[in-house]
């Protein structure tokens, strides 16, 4: 069969118009894949910066503060009564002479520490710093003593110094939130062995 040269131009132009039909088809299916791909890649940026996470604020469980330390109490504990080293009752109120204001939305909780090493009378002393002890409550926030009364200025000297063999009794005050109930105080010191947690409830 003879092709007249207007045959051969219809068929030319038909084979152009399908492969830049086809061009435009790959060209249109690799901008579809490259946005798809920079979506995934945005949203797995977004994922990883934590944009699109929730972060729940670590919460640590009175159980889990009071086993950090090797004594594990409480206020009056009668096991502890001959102890060198114990925690008294907490008293209902801070010492009037301290004249200390709460701020609002909080309140005072005063601990009573005891110390009565009777096992030394050589005159020396030991370091001892119950006005440094610390609270913790269940998120772990740490809350510092605001004041303190020495109830035996023989026994415990200028903030850190204690002697045997008499009795030291130093009221700790603390200020905490009123929403907050239960604590866990950690003392720790050289004039006794063991690190004592102590788990203190509040009404």
């Amino acid at each position: 069969m003879k092709w007249s040269a207007k045959n051969k131009l219809s068929l030319i132009t038909a084979s152009c118009l399908v492969v830049g039909t086809f061009g435009l088809v790959a060209s249109t299916t690799d901008v579809f894949k490259d946005s798809t791909s920079s979506i995934t890649s945005v949203a797995s940026e977004k994922k990883q910066a934590g944009v699109s996470q929730t972060i729940t604020p670590k919460t640590l469980s009175i159980a889990k503060l009071m086993k950090q330390g090797l004594v594990q109490t409480y206020p009056g504990d009668p096991n502890l009564a001959k102890s060198a080293f114990r925690v008294d009752r907490l008293l209902s109120a801070p010492p009037k002479s301290l004249n200390l204001v709460a701020k609002d939305g909080h309140r005072f909780i005063t601990v009573p520490f005891i110390m009565e090493d009777t096992s030394h009378h050589d005159g020396g002393y030991s370091v001892y710093k119950p006005n440094r002890f610390t609270l913790k409550d269940e998120t772990g926030k740490e809350y510092e003593s605001v004041d303190y009364v020495n109830r035996n200025e023989k026994a415990w000297k200028n903030t850190h110094q204690y002697f045997a063999p008499y009795r030291s009794q130093v009221d700790v005050v603390y200020q905490v939130p009123i929403n907050k109930k239960t604590f866990v105080l950690f003392a720790s010191s050289d004039a006794f062995a063991k690190t004592h947690t102590v788990k203190i409830e509040v009404d």
